[in-house]
């Protein structure tokens, strides 16, 4: 049977940063793709240090194989997930909460990382413009969308009164019982 070789320019569709996740731990990913369809794979760089992945085998296995490393590239790329915007510098502690209470309650409800930027101060320290922090919001698409909700729930809430604020009211002493 004759072998035949695909070379797929991976670093089009996967960041490098992220090559890592496609070789697997220990190689598990393409020790399963040359398994499950028979073929050779191996990743190596072109003359301008480009990501390729190099696919040897029969021409059937190869179609194959190579629907699974497309396969694999779209669930790194979904799991991967990155969602960048900037709030107020008077914002972040109101989201970040009383020892990072608020923050890390989003980030266990919906299952994401939140990172803040702080480093874009003003380079003339005389000038007494704050500039916008910027925040970065990790998962999956579906994690980020949640957490991103989340986020924007909590800073549309600044400065309305929650059944916490005053805990002589009734409404707080009946949600105390409920917990009960």
């Amino acid at each position: 049977m004759n072998s035949e070789i695909v070379n797929f320019p991976i670093y089009a569709h996967l960041d490098s940063s992220f090559l890592g996740q496609f070789i697997g731990h220990e190689g598990i990913n393409i020790y399963r793709i040359e398994k499950t369809n028979r073929v050779a794979l191996d990743i190596w760089k072109d003359d301008n240090e480009n990501s390729i992945v190099r696919i040897t085998g029969p021409y059937w296995n190869l179609k194959s194989a190579l629907s699974d490393v497309m396969t694999l590239i779209s669930e790194i790329r979904n799991n991967n997930q990155r969602y960048y915007f900037e709030i107020p510098p008077k914002d972040v502690g109101f989201l970040i909460g009383k020892n990072g209470a608020k923050i890390n309650e989003i980030k266990l409800s919906s299952n994401v990382d939140v990172y803040f930027d702080r480093s874009n101060k003003p380079e003339i320290e005389e000038q007494e413009v704050e500039r916008e922090t910027a925040v970065a919001v990790k998962g999956n698409y579906q994690q980020v969308l949640t957490g991103l909700r989340l986020i924007c729930d909590r800073l549309n809430s600044k400065g309305e009164k929650t059944l916490y604020d005053d805990p002589r009211t009734r409404q707080f002493a009946e949600s105390l019982l409920e917990s009960f």
